[in-house]
């Protein structure tokens, strides 16, 4: 396993016309997952969702804010290959309940939820794909559970707290964030009307979203529309507790080093975990693997998921996995 080794990708976009081409051509093949409610102490309800393979599992695991629907084009490809893969919904996300949790939420409720449903199906020494909140849940994994996890996939992962360092709205977006994080504690009915006033007029939202978190001439309006869609149907109570948890997030300030392996994969026009970031990630995971697109925003895996796709693939091979 390289040292911390970094490489940009391709000097240039791809075309959108081979995307498109690679995207449909997953779209079209339904795939069929074995559906498994796993029962935690307090009551909640997670829905697994699991297609049968070979190798070791892999585990995906989405953002804040999004859906498993976020990995859809990895998930589909790497069923395709005969690998096991495993989807997760997070409690009081999509298909999972709340269950009777004191609030507010915290990274590490995911954390410790994840862990009990990987060993109840008994896929340890899974490799964790994380896309930007997911992959912070994966560090802590790797580093709270090592037995699970052999391998990490970061895309677009915060190794520590995100908001002061995103490039949105010339540093408005933490004020913003933290306005938002604390009318959630103080009145979580008011978030909640904000939300669904917001969610009333989801063009808006869309066209922010185009521009900030993903390459607007490559990503798919549909996709898109997807993800808006998914955020507007999350809980935004939960959505403002785990933003304000991820205030207080940092892997350098673990009890251990994660020595787990990880491919990170950065995009260079990323606004809201920007490349500089997955560089300092990068230093502090010594078993890791740097690769930069420069085409890619925070969502380079739903833009170009043909390169990535190959690229996560090759890690696999290469190292066995």
């Amino acid at each position: 396993m390289s040292q911390s080794s970094s490489s940009s990708h391709s000097p240039g976009a791809p075309t959108e016309s081979v995307s498109d081409e690679y995207r449909d051509s997953l779209g079209s093949r339904e795939k069929k997952d074995q559906i498994v409610q796993i029962t935690l102490d307090d009551g909640a309800e997670l829905q697994a969702w699991v297609h049968s393979g070979t190798g070791a599992p892999l585990v995906f695991l989405y953002g804040l804010g999004c859906s498993k629907a976020h990995w859809k084009y990895q998930v589909r490809h790497f069923q395709d290959m005969g690998r096991l893969t495993i989807q997760i919904d997070y409690r009081g996300h999509g298909r999972s309940t709340l269950g009777s949790i004191k609030r507010p939420i915290k990274i590490a409720h995911l954390v410790d939820d994840i862990a009990f449903a990987l060993q109840a199906l008994k896929a340890e020494h899974s490799i964790v794909c994380g896309q930007s909140m997911g992959g912070s849940i994966a560090m802590k994994l790797a580093h709270d559970h090592p037995s699970l996890v052999s391998a990490l996939i970061l895309q677009g992962s915060p190794g520590r707290e995100p908001f002061s360092r995103m490039n949105i709205a010339a540093g408005y977006a933490e004020k913003f964030m933290k306005f938002l994080t604390e009318l959630n504690r103080k009145s979580p009915k008011t978030t909640r009307f904000l939300n669904q006033s917001a969610g009333k007029i989801p063009f808006i939202a869309r066209e922010l979203v185009r521009l900030q978190g993903f390459n607007g001439q490559l990503a798919r309006t549909e996709d898109i529309d997807e993800y808006v869609h998914n955020f507007f149907a999350n809980d935004p109570n939960l959505f403002y507790e785990l933003a304000e948890d991820l205030h207080h997030f940092d892997i350098s300030k673990l009890e251990r080093i994660i020595e787990t392996p990880a491919l990170i994969l950065a995009g260079a026009q990323d606004h809201v975990v920007p490349v500089h970031e997955m560089r300092w990630l990068a230093k502090r995971l010594p078993s890791s693997e740097l690769e930069i697109y420069p085409h890619g925003s925070h969502c380079v895996h739903l833009e170009d998921p043909g390169q990535v796709n190959r690229r996560i693939a090759q890690y696999l091979k290469t190292y066995n996995l």
